[in-house]
């Protein structure tokens, strides 16, 4: 394969400069050869202007030399430990200059616009070196918008050193002495207590304190941040109105949720809180979210949350309101994480896609130049842990933290360029850690010379004062010393109310949460009414593959799903799993829902089953039927095709979720294993957000399942996972059941799916809803409803007993199971005349268990009947282990339950086909014999 590259080579013959424009032809394993495409000369020059030329160019080589590898050579590190080798390209004399030179610096260098542009060689070093190789650097030339490259060229040369007033200066003084004072107060307090205090880091105070003010001031209304454990509490009480006794109340071993809630509720370094703050009668309303120990899984959701707020901003705003405007993720790294966690790559990578884009996140790393024991040169493998970002083109600005005037003012160029361009910037904040990854640990074990060094080094916030003392800022150390026990004070008095704090829970359902309520028993209590009136499903129906005029749709589309789908609602019978998700996603849309689904492919589906968007075939212009059912439709479905990512997708949908419970959030595995690329999300968020923040979620994941001999993957959803993760009573007796973390789902028939999907929306609560989904039933002439099942007065039953049994007295063998697997018995059970001799019941709900309708069924047959569960996965996966154990307990004489199916596999299903085949048939035959 071979790809074309124009070059052009400048030749300098005497008074004569001819220019070769050639074409490079490479080939993949490198550089193939040139050809001379064009060549001609340029007009004559005398010598006097040619070496005039040549000065300012060679000038301009300089200039851009220190554009690209000015932050090579800027004071950085504030440990001076980084190893830093001279920047040869930064020697004027590479470039033919010297001191004696004068230039002029139009189009060259960008300086005041009030300066001459002219200025002698000295005055342009010590500008270079000042703009590019301080205390802040800067990274952009990568980048591949010359607009963006000309930005950062006039922002980052035309500046001055601004000179701040007195009152910031205090202002900065404050918030790095309140941030001192308050981790020497946990210190003391609570010697014993992991608090991962900012010690060291402390400007990264500085930054988001003049995040927010920016913000605040033009138009920003919500900030959504995303941040792991060091730091936060500092960020949580002194910027962000924490109550500092309900910081305490918690430390002090107590519940920081209300009580009468179910839940188990976090760690100290994961408390939130979610204030209006105000800068010059300016609000913005800042969103600290709940994340988990798992470092960086909460990059995505707050993507998505931040989304989801912007989304619904733009359908309500009645101005001109575009992405971002009003609405700015922060997402806040350390160093080690940022450059070693996968999931960092994944959220990059889809911050600039149609469906993902929040319109631009503030990366801010706190890079303390280690991880928990491991140093940076073992850590990544590329110079700064920032690199990462170039990936997507991000600029970077470096800012050495032992400068606080340095950090805020590197903080304006990362909010003014995310404010222009709508793109993502990292902040990468050169800080140090204190103690050791907690204050329990001892970091000289494994880095003597560098703690050596900390234990030595004066504090930020010391450093600061002193600065500020000497320049006469400050009148006295009485004046500092005051600001600091007025702060301590504060501590005390939060420390004295600890004890008679009590939570707030108006917290929890507040926004677009407000009338959702928090359940508080295991039993349902709420079985909505999800049928429609016949007529208005038809409609839904012929309307979800109704074509946009003008959009010229593909012909096999046309006769197999669209004919075919008119034709089955007319007659109300044969509607299968498309037709039955898209009336429920277009009756949730009529009544007042949005819907989202997302993931690989969605939009055909990967089994070329829902084609929600049709395709012009001459345009390629795609449309969604359903968000064309009215003339001026309010609400809409969004698919959204998502990159091949499953970890930072899923944590984005479940951000999105947590938003605004009034729209269904999908996620589609695109075969069931998928999943466990994304199984940080489930186990650290989905299934126990609920029970360690009060923090609902109705996130719904479909994962395509099913044993058809297609080998090991794709074959299985794990569902024994899911149901490993339920908090499901093991007690059938119990009266008091803790409500449940989520419902997993395994349907059979299409109305079932049709009325879980319109029950996740229709309740006054939110649960993420497990799906088993199928694969083989999509389009089986077999698995269909009729229209009527979905009728006024019908909703989602959890059990589908056996409706063909006349005389259960007769009945010798109760099958329990679950899945497509019921069609195999019943057509083998048909085949061997066994129909009333052996009943057929299906777990539709696996968890919560059902246990009252199971045993309404079981109630109805003799209890000398032979109960049996059989199921076609492993017998070490399904839902066998989870059902055994309950089933037992409702059965007659407390008997056993029977396994009929496969034995124990390592691997989710048999790889070779032949013997896929035997078992199937094994297993049919064994399940049949009485």
């Amino acid at each position: 394969m071979f790809r074309l590259a124009n070059t052009s080579r400048l030749i300098v013959r005497g008074r004569k400069s001819t220019v070769l424009t050639s074409k490079r032809v490479y080939h993949d394993d490198g550089v193939y050869g040139y050809r001379v495409a064009k060549e001609y000369t340029l007009p004559d020059y005398t010598s006097q202007e040619l070496a005039n030329r040549m000065k300012h160019g060679s000038l301009l080589r300089m200039v851009q030399a220190y554009r690209t590898h000015g932050h090579e050579g800027a004071h950085l590190d504030p440990l001076n430990i980084m190893k830093r080798k001279q920047v040869l390209a930064l020697k004027p004399e590479r470039y033919g200059l010297g001191e004696k030179d004068h230039y002029n610096l139009a189009g060259i260098l960008h300086v005041n616009e009030q300066e001459d542009k002219e200025a002698d060689f000295k005055t342009v070093m010590d500008h270079l070196q000042s703009v590019y190789c301080g205390k802040i650097a800067y990274e952009f030339m990568h980048l591949p918008s010359a607009s963006e490259r000309r930005w950062w060229y006039h922002a980052v040369e035309s500046w001055e050193k601004p000179q701040l007033s007195s009152s910031r200066k205090k202002h900065l003084h404050e918030i790095l002495s309140r941030s001192e004072v308050f981790d020497q107060f946990l210190g003391k307090k609570f010697p014993n207590l992991k608090r991962y205090g900012l010690e060291g880091a402390e400007s990264m105070m500085v930054a988001l304190d003049r995040l927010f003010e920016l913000s605040a001031k033009n138009g920003v209304q919500d900030i959504v941040i995303g941040m792991p454990h060091r730091g936060r509490l500092n960020l949580l009480c002194d910027l962000l109105e924490y109550p500092y006794a309900g910081l305490f109340h918690k430390m002090k071993g107590h519940s920081e949720l209300p009580d009468g809630t179910f839940a188990s509720g976090d760690v100290i370094s994961h408390l939130v809180n979610n204030p209006d703050l105000t800068y010059d009668g300016k609000k913005v309303h800042v969103s600290l979210l709940s994340n988990p120990s798992h470092l960086e899984a909460i990059n995505p959701v707050a993507m998505g949350k931040a989304r989801a707020k912007q989304t619904a901003l733009l359908a309500s705003s009645e101005d001109t309101c575009n992405l971002g405007d009003r609405v700015m993720c922060v997402q806040i790294h350390g160093d080690a994480a940022f450059a070693g966690q996968g999931v960092v790559m994944e959220s990059l990578g889809m911050s600039n896609l149609a469906h993902y884009s929040s319109g631009g996140s503030v990366h801010i790393v706190v890079n303390n130049q280690l991880g928990y024991t491991t140093p940076a040169q073992n850590a990544r493998s590329s110079a700064y842990c920032s690199d990462i970002g170039k990936m997507i083109n991000v600029p970077v600005v470096h800012v050495n933290g032992d400068f606080p005037e340095d950090v805020s003012r590197a903080l304006d160029m990362v909010f003014e360029y995310r404010n222009k361009f709508r793109k993502d910037i990292i902040l990468d904040l050169m800080c140090y850690r204190r103690w050791g990854h907690n204050e329990l640990d001892e970091p000289a074990f494994t880095q003597p010379v560098m703690y050596n060094n900390i234990r030595h080094r004066t504090s930020v916030p010391t450093l600061y004062e002193e600065k500020l003392l000497a320049e006469k800022t400050f009148g006295s150390e009485e004046e500092v010393r005051a600001i600091r026990e007025e702060h301590l004070t504060r501590l005390e008095a939060g420390l004295k109310e600890a004890e008679s704090f009590v939570p707030d829970a108006r917290m929890h359902l507040q926004g677009r949460w407000k009338g959702m309520q928090h359940i508080t028993t295991g039993k349902e209590t709420e079985i909505p009414d999800t049928g429609l009136a016949m007529d208005l499903l038809k409609d839904i129906g012929k309307l979800s593959v109704t074509a946009p005029a003008g959009v010229k749709v593909h012909p096999r589309l046309q006769k197999y799903h669209i004919d075919q789908r008119q034709k089955k609602l007319e007659a109300g019978q044969s509607i299968d799993w498309a037709t039955a998700e898209a009336l429920a996603f277009g009756s949730l849309i009529k009544g007042g829902y949005d819907v989202r689904i997302s993931g690989q492919d969605v939009g055909r589906g990967t089994f070329s089953q829902r084609h929600a968007m049709f395709v012009c075939q001459d345009t390629e212009r795609a449309v969604i039927p359903l968000n064309h059912m009215e003339e001026d439709q309010e609400h809409f479905l969004e698919v959204a095709n998502s990159p091949l990512s499953e970890f930072a997708v899923l944590g984005f949908e479940y951000g999105m979720s947590m938003e605004d419970p009034r729209r269904l959030v999908l996620w589609e595995a695109q075969f069931g294993d998928f999943f466990n690329g994304a199984q940080i999300t489930i186990d650290t968020f989905l299934s126990s957000g609920e029970e360690k923040w009060l923090r609902q979620s109705g996130l719904v994941m479909l994962l395509p399942h099913g044993q058809d001999g297609a080998g090991p993957e794709h074959s299985s959803s794990r569902v024994e996972r899911f149901l490993q993760m339920s908090n499901d009573s093991f007690q059938m007796n119990k009266k008091d059941d803790r409500p449940p973390n989520w419902h997993i789902v395994n349907c059979t028939t299409p109305a079932q799916y049709f009325h879980v999907l319109r029950r996740q929306m229709l309740r006054s609560y939110r649960k993420p809803l497990i799906v088993i989904a199928p694969k083989s039933l999509l389009k089986s002439p077999v698995a269909v409803s009729g229209l009527e099942e979905m009728a006024g007065g019908t909703h989602f039953q959890p059990v589908l007993g056996d409706a063909s049994i006349e005389d259960t007295s007769k009945v010798e063998k109760v099958v329990f199971l679950s899945g497509k697997f019921y069609y195999d018995l019943v057509k083998e059970r048909e085949a061997r005349g066994l129909k009333d001799r052996m009943a057929l019941i299906r777990i539709e709900e696996l968890s919560p268990f059902p246990k009252e309708e199971i045993e309404r069924e079981i109630s109805k047959y003799s209890k000398d009947a032979q109960f049996v569960w059989c199921q076609e996965e492993p017998q070490n996966a399904g839902a066998y282990a989870f059902m055994a154990p309950r089933l037992a307990q409702l059965l007659p004489d407390k008997k056993e339950i029977e396994y009929v199916g496969r034995g124990p596999l390592s691997a989710p299903a048999e790889g070779i086909s032949s013997v896929f085949k035997k078992q199937s048939s094994d297993l049919l035959k064994k399940i049949m014999q009485f």
